[in-house]
């Protein structure tokens, strides 16, 4: 009767050390679990701020290239006015040479 008691304390032992070391790895695992939740986040937020960012550049891509063609536009305009001047002058001074 004792040889028994003392062998199933024995067992007993030996599954609570087992049950402490799977607590132990629940704890572990689940610590990891959060910490890999929290890195999940921290780079979620992370690529949130970048796409925002890459629009907003974007946005500001498309402003100056519209500016650069109204200046390209405007240049040209006034190109073909100051052309327009310079045949008139031209002119205007050929009728004052000739008179």
């Amino acid at each position: 009767m004792r040889n028994k008691i003392r062998e199933l304390e024995k067992k007993n032992q030996v599954l609570n050390r087992t049950n402490n070391g799977l607590l132990n790895d629940k704890d572990r695992v689940t610590r990891e679990k959060k910490e890999a939740e929290y890195e999940k986040n921290i780079t979620k937020n992370g690529v949130n701020a970048l796409t925002r960012e890459i629009e907003h550049l974007r946005r500001d891509t498309e402003q100056d290239k519209k500016k650069i063609i109204d200046l390209i536009r405007f240049r040209d305009m006034m190109s073909k006015s100051i052309k327009k001047a310079e045949d008139e002058n031209y002119k205007n001074k050929d009728e004052i040479s000739n008179k």
